[in-house]
């Protein structure tokens, strides 16, 4: 059962719950992980639904862009979520992809002023920082450590 805000969401944006939509927003509410949208196709492959991937991106894009889904973009590709209750960014590790959800915003009212005073209706928006953590940066030290050591 979809959650009520997904609906009042994409009510208020001008868009109708397709059979489509519905099947992949279960398949994201079952989830336990963030998903890719190849994941996702074939979770619905799985159920023995006929979806194609294009239909798959198609509706991960809009249900992105009307602020349903998140989607976290990484060097191997981008991985999907559904929006939480509340605002946040990702921590995002360029060596294993370890993604942490972070709560500081970065967004300060004078941008939004920004934009208003040259008439862009902000949306919505997207913060992924990308670094190493703790593990792989120990890692990465300890190989250069070595390789110091054979030189």
């Amino acid at each position: 059962m979809l959650e009520p805000k997904i609906l009042v969401r994409l009510k208020k944006e001008g868009y109708k719950l397709t059979k489509q939509r519905q099947q992949i927003l279960d398949v994201m509410l079952q989830s336990k992980t963030r998903l890719t949208a190849q994941e996702i196709y074939k979770q619905l492959q799985r159920r023995e639904l006929s979806v194609s991937l294009d239909t798959v991106y198609r509706n991960l894009k809009l249900l992105s862009a009307i602020g349903i889904v998140q989607q976290i973009s990484l060097q191997s590709g981008a991985l999907y979520e559904l929006m939480q209750e509340e605002h946040h960014h990702h921590l995002v590790c360029v060596d294993c992809e370890k993604i942490v959800c972070i709560s500081a915003c970065p967004v300060m009212p004078s941008y939004l002023k920004d934009a208003d005073a040259a008439g862009f209706d902000i949306l919505g928006h997207n913060l992924e920082l990308y670094g190493r953590c703790n593990d792989c940066r120990s890692k990465r030290q300890l190989r250069k450590a070595e390789k110091c050591v054979k030189d």
